[in-house]
C-alpha cells in the first residue's frame, strides 16, 4: 500500500471532478508527483524528470515498449509546462519551468486580462489533458492508483 494512498485519492478525484483546467492540472500532477515520489525516490517537483527515470525503471521485460511511451509523455508534459505563462516571484510575467509545475498556480489567465504573455484556455486544456492522459497511462499499464 502507498504511504501516500489517501492523498493520491484526494488529489485524483478533485482532478477528475474539476471543471477548471488549471485546477484538473494542477491536481493531477500532485498525484503523479506522489506516486511518482514513492516509485523513484524524486525529491523536487520535477515530474517529468521522474517520468523517465520511472520509465527506466520499471518500463522493462513486458513493458519494454511503454518506454517510449513514458519518455514522449515526459517531453509532452515539460513542453505544455513551459507555455503556461505564471506570475514570477519577483512580480513579472515568465513562464512555468517544467521542472516545478507549483508555477501553474500563478498562472496569467488572458481572460483575467493580463497582457502578453498570458495563458489561453486552450493551452490549460493541452495542459489538463496531457496530465490526465499520463495519470490514466500510469494507472492502466503499471496499476498506479491515480
Amino acid at each position: 500500500m502507498s504511504q501516500h494512498t489517501t492523498n493520491i485519492r484526494a488529489f485524483a478525484d478533485a482532478a477528475a471532478s474539476s471543471a477548471d483546467e488549471i485546477v484538473r492540472a494542477y491536481c493531477g500532477m500532485v498525484a503523479i508527483e506522489l506516486v511518482l515520489k514513492q516509485a523513484t525516490g524524486l525529491t523536487d517537483h520535477n515530474v517529468p524528470a521522474a517520468l523517465n527515470v520511472f520509465a527506466h525503471r520499471f518500463a522493462v521485460g513486458d513493458q519494454r515498449g511503454c518506454k517510449v511511451r513514458l519518455n514522449a509523455l515526459s517531453a509532452q508534459l515539460s513542453n505544455a509546462l513551459k507555455a503556461i505563462s505564471v506570475q514570477g516571484k519577483d512580480g513579472v510575467a515568465r513562464f512555468a519551468p517544467a521542472e516545478s509545475y507549483p508555477y501553474i498556480r500563478y498562472t496569467r489567465h488572458v481572460t483575467d486580462g493580463w497582457p502578453a504573455p498570458s495563458t489561453t484556455h486552450e493551452q490549460a486544456k493541452t495542459l489538463a489533458d496531457l496530465v490526465g492522459g499520463t495519470r490514466s497511462y500510469l494507472a492502466t499499464k503499471f496499476q498506479k492508483s491515480l
